[in-house]
C-alpha cells in the first residue's frame, strides 16, 4: 500500500513539474513574442526618459530629419543663453524645426525636454540617437567624438507636398485630415492634419492640436465603406454584376427605414449604377443578403480590425464591430458605413490603394532611408506586402465602377484634365456633425497615387462629392506636376 502511495505521488509529482515547465516555456514565448513585436514601440515610447535630450549635457546629439528630397525639417542647434538666476551664459541644446514645420508637424512630431516626444521624433528615436549603430561604431564615437551622434533619418512625404496640402485644408478652417502615398510601394508621399501646431513653440500648443488625425482619429466611413461591400458581394454572390435592384428612396429593415441621401429614388440598378450614385437602400439590402460572416471576412482581408503593427508607423485600428449577434438593421447600416464602422484616413488610404494596385495591399511607409555619421546607408526602404485583399479580377471591375464615380456619378468633382482620377465619395452622419469624405487612385489605368481625403463639420448640402472630392482633384494634379 505504502509503495503504491508513493508511485501514485511521484506521478503527481511530475504531471506538476511537467505543467510548471509549460508554463514556463509559454512566459519565455510570450515574452519573446511581445519583445519582437512591440520592442520598438516601448523603446520610442515617450515616457522612456533614458533617450530623451538633456538639454544642457547631452550624451548623444540626436540625427536630422529630412524630407525625401533632402531638405531638413529637424535638426539639433547648439544655443548660448543667459541663465536668469546666475547671469551667467549657459550653452543649451534644442531641437529646431524648418519655418513651415506646421505643415509637417503631425509626421516630424517634436523632442522637447520639457514636454516629451511625439511623431518621428518618438517612433524612430532609435535611429536619430544612434542606438542601431554597431558596437564597432558606437564605441569609436565614445572614444574619439566630444559628442555621440545619432543618424540622420530620411522620409517618404515631400516637402512641397506638404506645404500645399497644409495650405488647402487650412484655407478651409475645418478639421481635415489627407494622406496621398503610392500604392506600388506604400511610401507615404504626404500626410497631413489640421487643426496643426508649430513645433518650435510647443508650449502654446492646444491639446487638440497634437492629435494626428490621420492615423489616430477614428470616424464613420460613410460610403467609401461601400467598396469594402461591393467586393464582398463580387466574391460570394453569383452573377452579382447581373443582378437588379429597384431603388424607391427608402427601405424597411427589422422595422427602421435606411434611405438614401435626402430620399432620392434611383430607380432600377445594378451593382456598378448603384457605386456610382452611392445608393444606400442597394448596398443596405446587399450588405443583408451577404450576411454578418461574409462581410466580415472581407471587412478583415481589407485591414479592418487588425492590430496594424507597421514598422515605420502607429496607427489605431480601424473597425468592424459586426458578429453573430447583430441585428439586420444594423448590418444594413454597417454595409453602407455607417452604424459603428470606424476607420482611420491613413487606412482608407491604403483601401483605395489595394484596389488600385489589383488586389495587394502594401504595407505604409514612411522612412525612406536612414543615413550614418560618414553617409553611408544603414537603412534603405523594401516594399512590403502587408496582405492579399482581393482577387485579380474583382479588383479590375472595382477599378471600372471607381472610374464611373468620377466619370458620371457622385465624384464628378474629383474629374481631372491632367490625370484620370478613380475613386468614391461619401458623407457620413455622425449625429453632431457631417463628415466628407473622398478616396481613389490615379492614374486610373495604371496608379502611382492614392489618395484619402476627411473633411469634418459639413454645412447643410454639403457632401463628400461637393466638399472632399475637388480637394483631392487639385492634390493629384499637384502631385502629378511634381512628377509622381
Amino acid at each position: 500500500m505504502r509503495v503504491k502511495t508513493m508511485e501514485k505521488i511521484k506521478r503527481n509529482t511530475v504531471v506538476v513539474l511537467i505543467f510548471l515547465i509549460g508554463l514556463y516555456l509559454a512566459l519565455i514565448g510570450y515574452f519573446c513574442y511581445a519583445v519582437l513585436f512591440y520592442g520598438n514601440r516601448w523603446f520610442s515610447d515617450s515616457y522612456n526618459t533614458r533617450v530623451k535630450l538633456d538639454a544642457k549635457q547631452p550624451q548623444i546629439i540626436p540625427g536630422d530629419i529630412l524630407d525625401r528630397n533632402g531638405d531638413k525639417l529637424a535638426w539639433t542647434e547648439k544655443k548660448t543663453v543667459k541663465n536668469r538666476e546666475t547671469g551667467k551664459n549657459e550653452d543649451y541644446y534644442t531641437r529646431t524645426y524648418y519655418s513651415k514645420a506646421s505643415s509637417v508637424a503631425h509626421v516630424v512630431g517634436f523632442h522637447n525636454s520639457e514636454y516629451g516626444r511625439m511623431g518621428v521624433e518618438a517612433f524612430h528615436i532609435y535611429y536619430l540617437m544612434g542606438y542601431n549603430n554597431s558596437l564597432i561604431e558606437r564605441i569609436y564615437q565614445k572614444a574619439f567624438l566630444p559628442q555621440e551622434r545619432g543618424n540622420d533619418v530620411v522620409l517618404t512625404v515631400d516637402r512641397r507636398l506638404q506645404e500645399y496640402i497644409s495650405g488647402l485644408v487650412s484655407a478651409r478652417k475645418k478639421k481635415s485630415s489627407v494622406v496621398l502615398l503610392n500604392p506600388k510601394t506604400g511610401e507615404i508621399l504626404a500626410m497631413v492634419s489640421y487643426p496643426t501646431f508649430d513645433p518650435n513653440n510647443i508650449d502654446k500648443v492646444k491639446d487638440d492640436n497634437l492629435v494626428n488625425r490621420a492615423t489616430q482619429g477614428l470616424f464613420s466611413p460613410g460610403s467609401i465603406f461601400k467598396l469594402v461591400t461591393a467586393a464582398s458581394a463580387l466574391e460570394n454572390i453569383e452573377d452579382i454584376q447581373q443582378k437588379k435592384f429597384e431603388c424607391k428612396g427608402k427601405i424597411t429593415i427589422d422595422g427602421q427605414g435606411v434611405q438614401c441621401y435626402q430620399g432620392k429614388a434611383h430607380g432600377e440598378l445594378d451593382i456598378h449604377q448603384a457605386l456610382s450614385l452611392s445608393c444606400n437602400t442597394f448596398f443596405a439590402e446587399l450588405g443583408v443578403e451577404l450576411g454578418w460572416k461574409k462581410l466580415l471576412n472581407t471587412g478583415k482581408r481589407f485591414g479592418f480590425n487588425d492590430d496594424f503593427l507597421f514598422e515605420d508607423i502607429k496607427v489605431t485600428p480601424s473597425s468592424l464591430p459586426i458578429n453573430y449577434r447583430v441585428q439586420d438593421q444594423e448590418l444594413a447600416w454597417s454595409a453602407v458605413g455607417q452604424g459603428k464602422v470606424l476607420v482611420t484616413p491613413l487606412h482608407m488610404a491604403m483601401l483605395a490603394a489595394s484596389i488600385g494596385n489589383d488586389g495587394i495591399m502594401m504595407e505604409p511607409k514612411l522612412v525612406y532611408r536612414v543615413i550614418g555619421r560618414n553617409n553611408n546607408i544603414q537603412k534603405q526602404l523594401q516594399p512590403k506586402v502587408y496582405k492579399t485583399v482581393m482577387s485579380h479580377e474583382d479588383a479590375q471591375i472595382l477599378q471600372q465602377m471607381m472610374e464611373t464615380v468620377v466619370s458620371q456619378g457622385t465624384g464628378k468633382n474629383a474629374q481631372s484634365k491632367k490625370v484620370k482620377i478613380a475613386g468614391k465619395t461619401g458623407t457620413a452622419e455622425t449625429g453632431t456633425s457631417n463628415l466628407a469624405w473622398f478616396i481613389g487612385f490615379a492614374p486610373a489605368d495604371d496608379p502611382t497615387l492614392a489618395i484619402a481625403v476627411l473633411i469634418e463639420d459639413l454645412g447643410k448640402g454639403e457632401t463628400g462629392g461637393s466638399e472632399a472630392a475637388p480637394i483631392a482633384r487639385k492634390i493629384i494634379e499637384k502631385a502629378v506636376d511634381l512628377g509622381y
